[in-house]
């Protein structure tokens, strides 16, 4: 039997020729301080990954070994009988109903794999999956929903270089991690909620820092149990692009309806959106009636009739019609809706985009507004 890297205790997950020929292909990449940052953040990123893999491959390994020593283990009693294709009986010991197959990777010899990347399965996506954690398995309490456009998503220290752009990491302490808050990713799985929070979701784009961390960290110590955020934002959207039937609805909604799936409570819905919809006239006459439909049909399609929403009243876009589309917002008489105006918060030299600081500021605006409207004791939103 082949013996692995993982039984070998001279050699260490560093010393894989994979991991020195990526350490060297770093090193000859890294021109500037800025770009080698950049690298460098990546680089450790791939390998805390390479790692966590190392840890699975390792554990799958140990079980196949566990299942080859039942498999030859002498017969005892609670053992069965099993027949091969050729009729012959041989003796595989019973370990319950659950127990992992004897009959298929059990029978063929065992080859460790020595790679980056597992091969066990095809889809090479499965690797993005992070292993679980059992304490992230149970839904947070209270849950809220954030969705919009690029605001929203977050562009706070996003920044451009040699044509390239990338976050600068760059987390305020208002914005900072904490253990009652959890993000629903891509996968529809609870995790530990950190910055960026779309960075898998609005996946096209670079995604740097919003306010969902801040409003967050802001709110947690009013309400009862944990947080969980359910970041939906796209960058460069418009309002009819969620519509009932589209995709971005959608999702929206199916990423709500999953959030409670194990328990939890939607308390309320953040919105950010509107600069797409300031180019054209017929864009603004549409504006409101498009925000009023969204705003039944979510309410409709989570069963969430009062659903706090609070939205956005834009500060960038085209300026022939950005004061429209803020009239709009800031004039929206719809029950359970609250406006909060961005209007002075500072941007960045792109002149559409919030920068952190501004954010943050954002985050803690939002949150004050849910407090104040939505955040007594005796409020109550009946969940899904």
């Amino acid at each position: 039997m082949t013996t692995s890297d993982s039984d070998d205790p001279t050699r260490g997950p560093f010393s894989s020729p994979c991991f020195n020929l990526l350490w060297r292909h770093y090193q000859q990449e890294m021109k500037d301080d800025e770009e080698r940052q950049a690298r460098i953040t990546s680089f450790l990123a791939l390998v805390t990954q390479y790692l966590k893999l190392k840890e699975e491959e390792d554990a799958i390994q140990q079980r196949r070994l566990a299942s080859r020593k039942r498999r030859r283990a002498p017969r005892r009693r609670g053992t069965t009988t099993q027949r091969r294709n050729d009729g012959v009986p041989r003796v595989v010991p019973y370990a319950g109903p659950h127990s992992p197959s004897l009959t298929s990777d059990a029978e063929s010899a065992f080859k460790p794999e020595n790679s980056l990347i597992l091969r066990t399965k095809r889809d090479t996506s499965s690797i993005l999956l992070p292993p679980k954690n059992p304490e992230m398995e149970s839904s947070p309490e209270q849950i809220f929903i954030l969705s919009g456009q690029s605001n929203m998503a977050g562009r706070g220290g996003v920044i451009r270089d040699h044509h390239h752009q990338h976050w600068d990491g760059v987390v305020p302490s208002e914005s900072q991690p904490d253990p009652s808050i959890l993000r629903l990713s891509v996968h529809l799985r609870w995790e530990a909620a950190r910055e960026p929070l779309h960075a898998d979701i609005d996946a096209k784009k670079v995604c740097g820092l919003g306010p969902g961390m801040s409003f967050a960290n802001a709110v947690r110590g009013r309400v009862e149990g944990r947080m969980g955020l359910v970041p939906c934002a796209v960058g460069g959207t418009a309002i009819k692009e969620w519509a009932r039937g589209e995709h971005l609805y959608e999702n929206m909604v199916k990423r709500a309806r999953e959030s409670v799936k194990n328990g939890g409570e939607i308390k309320g819905l953040l919105w950010y959106q509107g600069e797409s919809d300031t180019s054209s006239e017929h864009d603004v006459d549409a504006y409101h009636g498009n925000m009023v439909r969204l705003i039944d049909n979510v309410r409709q399609d989570l069963a969430l009739p009062s659903l706090p929403i609070i939205q956005v009243a834009i500060c960038s876009g085209d300026e022939k019609y950005l004061e429209k589309i803020r009239e709009v917002q800031l004039g929206m008489k719809v029950k359970n809706v609250v406006c909060v105006d961005a209007k002075g918060l500072e941007l960045k030299e792109d002149h559409l985009h919030l920068t952190t600081k501004a954010q943050v500021q954002l985050g803690q605006m939002l949150a004050d507004a849910y407090l104040k409207h939505f955040g007594s004791a005796d409020s109550h939103h009946p969940a899904l």
